[in-house]
């Protein structure tokens, strides 16, 4: 399996809901990568796997800008949902409002992701 399956195997297929969407994203080698937007201002961002998590309780994916991976917008984690499937589950902190929660969904389009609020 290579990364971008196991990737895409967290993500669960869902249908399209009334659901804010603030962020398209293609499957990359090393995670996701598009944009994420809110309140009229869009940033261009990866989503990267943490490889050498500290803990089990550390981050799955961390939320960089895309030209910069020192700058950090939030931290998400896998999950599983009650029926049992996976899904990633993520924390932005926006500068100047209280932390956002989101998770990431997959659209119709294969590769595709939607970024949702929670």
């Amino acid at each position: 399996m290579t990364a971008i399956e196991a990737a895409m195997g967290a993500v669960p297929k869902q249908e399209r809901t009334n659901d804010m969407i603030c962020g398209n994203f293609k499957a990359t080698d090393r995670g996701f990568h598009g944009e994420i937007r809110f309140f009229g201002t869009s940033e261009k961002v990866e989503i990267l796997r943490v490889d050498d998590k500290a803990s089990d309780k550390s981050p799955d994916y961390r939320i960089v800008a895309a030209d910069d991976e020192s700058i950090e917008f939030g931290v998400g984690w896998l999950k599983s949902a009650r029926d049992g499937k996976p899904y990633a589950s993520f924390n932005l902190n926006p500068v100047l409002a209280p932390d956002v929660h989101l998770r990431l969904v997959s659209t119709k389009v294969t590769g595709k992701f939607e970024l949702k609020v929670d």
